[in-house]
């Protein structure tokens, strides 16, 4: 480790590798005794920046460049005075190739007094590679070494240049500026009238998106089919195919068994589909007529909340309403978005922000080989944590990784490089790091030691946060969708640890409750939980994202988010008493419930008894002395025959009382009506993202 900084610091910048050339890019031939090549700035772009200085012979100077590289050269050559940096017009041939594939391009200097030009441009080049050396010091700070590896296809040798590696957000391309090009124009004669044309249409720079695409449909019936047979929605929604169009009647029972697997696994791969694309996405619903609008609104809504709980980010997801087709299904849209770059590539989501290093002293890379240039070594604020990771693609669920903390220190954007990590002077491990920006603070894990263990649990609840309207015992309303994580943290080490949890979240969704200390990453945040020695804590996260929901009133479910929210000081006072009564009724309905089925299980036991005492006493008919044991055995059974008659009195009283509080509770739910607002939008969208 020693020897390796004392190499650095000695300046031993360069490392010459062995390598095949992949072709000549440029051959440049001067009339003089030495063109020297003084710089060349190699970009992640796929070209590089050269610069040379040339003593002009006889007013000229020449260059024998590639044929297939000549668009390059022209497009970028500059030509200058060394001495006054003005730029010098400049002619060439206009013939093709001679027989070795070369062009050769004499530059005609036209001052006389000129003597030494400087000739810059650029050409195609394989991009270099970053790699990192990360020297973790018990100070609290990390010595940061990059190098650069330069593959010189040139097809010359780089003799003591100035060598420089770059990235920015430039774009490169090539344009034809070496054929002869002849327009052709059109004769006119002066007495003639000739009407101006059109200008030829055209279209911007960059790949145009794909149109928007359906990529799934689905019935109402296959929404019926996905519902769990306890959902609410089971109740509202999932019969409305068999309502028709006129809207009349009342939903009836969801069935016991319910077929959900199918359609339940395709929702599951509609949302990784989803997750994989990156625009907005409308589930456009159809209802049949006007009176299928909001159980047609309903299916939206359910299909959306249920993507959400799949991982879709709500931020994207928006419903649309459409009865001009009368139709009753649904479907969802992928919204256009520019997928791919100029070149064809993915286009990125992050910003590739610009860097440029250079070689600290000029160095010589013969043709055919790469260079390791040292372009970085800097200290940074840094340290060694720990970062858990669960949902990265190389992640671990239950381990938190070993990692450096480190400040970029420099005011350019490192790019993403393998990173090889030395402490208490020796290696300690490896990773691969992101683009870190200027001045940016980045975790690097390293390893893998086992020593921060976590544990993960989540769960999700509904709170009403507004009703919307209330119709023959259907609720709509508005809900605060919360999801709760808690991450139990701990620390099998035997001093105090930083563990830094990365928890993701979407689009639409707002933090409520988190740890004090967190900063972005991303699209997620990083919170920071110190651990004493061997210590343990929770932490705990809650987001909300709102929702629009539909109940059923006559299921206990949804009967339960009601009373959560009849306790909360927003609760309507004009739905407040009537819905508090109809609870009671249904807490009464359901305590009777509970004694009928405990009246049951007793006349069940006493039958069981009473055929085990029915056959003791036929087994004693020819026992002498029998007597007194059949008596009492008959006592018995005669006892529990009086306790089954007993029983089940009281269970028909017990569905009496049953029958008469759902009578009450039906009865107040019809007259239970809230209807929704005067100054509630007219139009057909339903836009559930507020």
């Amino acid at each position: 480790m020693k020897l390796f900084n004392r190499l650095v610091m000695l300046g031993f910048s360069t490392i010459t590798l062995s390598t095949a050339a992949c072709g000549t890019m440029y051959t440049t031939h001067v009339d003089s005794d030495e063109a020297a090549l003084g710089k060349v700035v190699v970009y992640r772009n796929g070209i590089a920046y050269y610069e040379r200085k040339a003593t002009v012979v006889d007013g000229h100077v020449m260059l024998t460049v590639p044929h297939d590289k000549v668009d390059d050269f022209l497009k970028s050559l500059t030509v200058a005075d060394a001495r006054t940096g003005k730029p010098l017009p400049i002619a060439y041939p206009t013939q093709g190739a001679n027989q070795t594939g070369q062009v050769d391009m004499e530059i005609q200097v036209q001052d006389r007094n000129v003597r030494d030009v400087v000739i810059t441009y650029i050409t195609a080049s394989p991009a270099w590679k970053p790699s990192y050396r990360f020297v973790v010091r018990p100070d609290h700070k990390v010595d940061i070494q990059g190098w650069a590896i330069v593959d010189n296809t040139s097809g010359e040798t780089w003799k003591k240049v100035q060598v420089g590696v770059g990235s920015s957000s430039a774009l490169s391309f090539r344009y034809d500026l070496r054929t002869v090009r002849n327009v052709f124009r059109e004769q006119l004669k002066g007495e003639e009238r000739i009407a101006v044309a059109p200008p030829t249409g055209g279209s911007t720079h960059g790949t145009v998106a794909d149109k928007p695409a359906i990529v799934a449909n689905f019935a109402a019936n296959d929404l019926a089919a996905a519902a769990p047979a306890d959902d609410s929605f089971a109740e509202t929604v999932a019969t409305a195919a068999t309502r028709g169009s006129s809207g009349a009647g009342r939903p009836g029972r969801a069935p016991a068994a319910r077929q959900v697997s199918p359609q339940r696994e395709r929702i599951k791969n509609l949302a990784d589909e989803l997750n994989r694309g990156r625009g907005e996405v409308t589930l456009k619903t159809y209802a049949a007529s006007g009176a299928d609008e909001d159980s047609a609104t309903d299916r939206g809504n359910w299909l959306r909340n249920e993507l959400i709980a799949e991982g879709v980010a709500p931020a994207r997801l928006k419903v649309e309403l459409d009865d001009s087709k009368g139709r009753q299904d649904l479907e969802i849209v992928q919204e256009a978005v520019a997928a791919t770059a100029a070149d064809g590539t993915p286009a990125p989501e992050t910003p590739v922000g610009e860097s440029h290093f250079q070689s600290p002293s000029p160095i010589t890379v013969e043709r055919g080989t790469s260079a390791l240039v040292a372009v970085l070594d800097k200290v940074a604020e840094g340290d060694i944590v720990y970062l858990y990771d669960p949902r990265g693609e190389r992640g671990n669920t239950r381990f938190a990784f070993r990692s450096v903390r480190v400040v970029n220190p420099t005011p350019y954007t490192l790019e993403t490089g393998p990173v090889t990590v030395y402490g208490e002077e020796r290696f300690i491990g490896e990773g691969l790091t992101d683009p870190i920006p200027p001045h940016a603070t980045a975790m690097v894990p390293f390893a893998l030691d086992r020593q921060v263990i976590v544990e993960e649990d989540q769960n999700n609840g509904d709170r009403i946060s507004k009703l919307v309207s209330l119709q023959r015992g259907v609720l709509r309303t508005e809900v605060k969708h919360e999801k709760r994580t808690t991450y139990k943290v701990t620390s099998l080490l035997r001093e105090e640890t930083r563990v830094f949890i990365k928890h993701d979240v979407k689009r639409g969704w707002t933090l409520v409750k988190n740890p004090t200390i967190h900063e972005r990453m991303g699209e997620s945040h990083l919170f920071e939980v110190t651990l004493a020695a061997q210590e343990t804590k929770t932490v705990e996260i809650v987001e909300s994202t709102p929702l629009v929901k539909t109940f059923d009133l006559r299921s206990s479910s949804a009967l339960d988010v009601v009373a959560l929210y009849l306790d909360t000081p927003d609760a309507e006072k004009r739905f407040r008493e009537p819905m508090a009564k109809l609870i009671a009724i249904h807490q009464e309905m359901y305590g009777v419930r509970e004694q009928i089925e405990l009246s049951r299980l007793r006349i069940s036991e006493y039958r069981t008894r009473m055929a085990e005492l029915e056959g003791q006493l036929h087994s004693l008919k020819n026992v002498p002395n029998a007597r007194t044991l059949m008596a009492h055995l008959q006592q018995k059974l005669k006892e529990m025959s009086n306790g089954v008659q007993k029983d089940t009195i009281q269970v028909v009283n017990y569905e009496q009382q049953l029958m008469m509080a759902r009578v009450r509770f039906q009865d107040g739910l019809s007259e239970l009506t809230l209807e929704k607002p005067a100054n509630a939008p007219t139009t057909k969208v339903s836009q559930t993202n507020p």
